[in-house]
Formats: C-alpha cells, sequence, structure tokens
C-alpha cells in the first residue's frame, strides 16, 4: 500500500525536450557479457556498462532491458547498484537547463513521458552546472511532459515481474531561490495630482 505522497511542481516553465520521444534509441554496452535481442518480441537485454541515448537523454547502468510496442513507444528498465546506482540525464526546452538523477533502478517510459528513480532515488534541476532544485527519496516519479515530480513510497514492477516495496524513509525537497537581477529595479517617480487651476487665471 502506498504510503504518503507529496506531489511537487518544479520552479520553470521548461518540459523535458520534446524532439527525444522522436528520436531514435541507441543502446550500447562493453560487450564483456553476450547480450540478447528477441526480434520477435521487441526487446533486448544488455549487461555490463550499458549507455542508453535518445536525443538529449542519457541513461547509464549496469543492465538494461528495453522493449518496443507496435507503435514504436519504448520502455526501459535500467539496474545499478547501491555502490554503482544507475544515472539518468536529459536537456530541458529551457535554454542551458538539463534534468539529472540516480537510482537503484530507472525506468524510463517514452510513451506517458515517465520517469521512475525506485531505490535511493535523487533528482537535481540545473541551470548550466548549477543545482536549482532537487529531491531525494525511497521513489520519484518524474513527468517529463509537466515536468512535475511525485515523491514518496510503494511498490513498483520490474521488467521480469519481480515487486520492490520502498516503504519507510524520509523524502526531502531542496528549492534554491533565484538569483537577484544584477542591476537594481527603479521605482518609477511618484505622480502627484495637484489641483487643477480655475479658468481665466492669470498668467
Amino acid at each position: 500500500m502506498a504510503l504518503a505522497v507529496v506531489a511537487v511542481a518544479l520552479a520553470g516553465p521548461a518540459h523535458a525536450e520534446r524532439a527525444d520521444r522522436t528520436k531514435p534509441m541507441s543502446v550500447t554496452s562493453a560487450g564483456a557479457n553476450p547480450d540478447v535481442v528477441d526480434l520477435k518480441k521487441h526487446s533486448a537485454v544488455f549487461v555490463g556498462n550499458v549507455i542508453i541515448t535518445q536525443g538529449t537523454l542519457e541513461i547509464h547502468a549496469d543492465r538494461v532491458e528495453v522493449s518496443e510496442d507496435p507503435d514504436g513507444q519504448r520502455l526501459g528498465f535500467a539496474y545499478g547498484s547501491p555502490e554503482h546506482p544507475a544515472t539518468f540525464r536529459q536537456k530541458r526546452d529551457g535554454e542551458d537547463e538539463y534534468s539529472e538523477g540516480d537510482a537503484t533502478r530507472i525506468e524510463y517510459d517514452s510513451a506517458a513521458n515517465r520517469v521512475r528513480f525506485v531505490g535511493a532515488a535523487h533528482l537535481r534541476m540545473l541551470k548550466g552546472t548549477v543545482v536549482t532544485d532537487q529531491a531525494n527519496a525511497a521513489l520519484i516519479t518524474y513527468d517529463t511532459a509537466t515536468d512535475t515530480i511525485k515523491l514518496g513510497s510503494g511498490s513498483t514492477t520490474a521488467a521480469d515481474g519481480t515487486t520492490t516495496s520502498t516503504s519507510g524513509g524520509r523524502t526531502t525537497v531542496v528549492f534554491t531561490p533565484k538569483a537577484p537581477s544584477s542591476s537594481p529595479r527603479v521605482a518609477p517617480p511618484l505622480k502627484l495630482d495637484g489641483p487643477t487651476p480655475a479658468s481665466g487665471s492669470a498668467k
């Protein structure tokens, strides 16, 4: 049963790079172990220093399972470990803005525009190299279309049907205030309404 969940709207209007979902997905691995591609089921398993790229999206993991539906939408499960978590990074629509995170498992659903971080999850929003907002929780669900995140606990199901419970632990969100403008805003001069001169007054 899911515990209390907090929905947080991230600062700023930028969403994930919209063009990414139309780009081809590339998956590479170290090649030390055989990778398995099932052409009939449109699925694949990659093992060993796996890197997924799709447009500006990039995921690194120890093991990745990817499947594709008849409409071409992709579902990916990236597995790491507490010592070497799986990582995620993607450009947002705003100029020089990025989202990045890490967790024991990362689930990427291109159809739903959703990324889930499961187990010791961290998510950060950056402007260039500066972190603007960040969140930590047992489970983080990031909606890249609406630019919102959901923090909390609950159960998730992996590609092999294994159910993982993420109960317990506190959620933390840190909002960084925007830097003040370099040039101070000058207030407009105060306008006073004086008495209206009487008609025919001396000049």
